[in-house]
């Protein structure tokens, strides 16, 4: 009988342990998601409507399909984190191409909260398509993210209304 409680003890024991072993931690999952893969935006949606992207062009069908085939077109709309953790922060720079405007900057994330900052980006020209403007736009004013290492959301305030949260889906190319 004590053998029999000496070892329900023991498994007891380890069914306690269990989850702070098998617990995902928030850096990992943040190396995960932002380093070493190349991202590219699939589209842009209206939070809380994942359906449908955000009707950029107004109705403008002509504008919208070009702007969906350069979307789609390789080296477009691609980007890459390169970071490290330190202090329950993740952060480093960010660097990548849209249409005609590379670009480059700074971001970090609190690997806890997921609050997102994006910063000090510099794009070697202007873009013109409504949907690279808005991908511009996007980056800039980034605040928060989710997702995990095969699909990301960055979330983004619109810029004509702060009520209004707009979420670009990404996903990673080299996958």
């Amino acid at each position: 009988m004590k053998k029999y409680i000496s070892y329900l003890a023991v498994a007891l024991i380890a069914l306690l342990l269990l989850p702070t072993m098998s617990g995902c931690h928030k850096e990992d999952d943040a190396k995960t998601i932002f380093t070493g893969k190349v991202w590219k935006l699939s589209y842009i949606f209206r939070e809380g409507n994942s359906k449908a992207h955000v009707n950029f062009w107004l109705d403008d069908r002509e504008a919208e399909a070009r702007s969906i085939e350069i979307q789609r077109k390789n080296g477009n709309y691609e980007f890459e984190f390169i970071g490290a953790s330190i202090d329950g922060y993740f952060s480093g720079t960010i660097a990548g191409k849209v249409v005609e405007s590379n670009f480059s900057g700074t971001w970090r994330t609190n690997t806890e909260t997921r609050l997102l900052n994006i910063s000090d980006l510099k794009w070697t020209t202007e873009e013109t398509d409504i949907l690279a403007v808005q991908f511009q736009k996007g980056l800039s004013r980034a605040y928060k993210y989710s997702g995990d290492a095969n699909a990301l959301y960055i979330y983004y305030k619109c810029p004509d209304n702060d009520e209004i949260t707009y979420v670009m889906a990404l996903y990673p190319k080299n996958q």
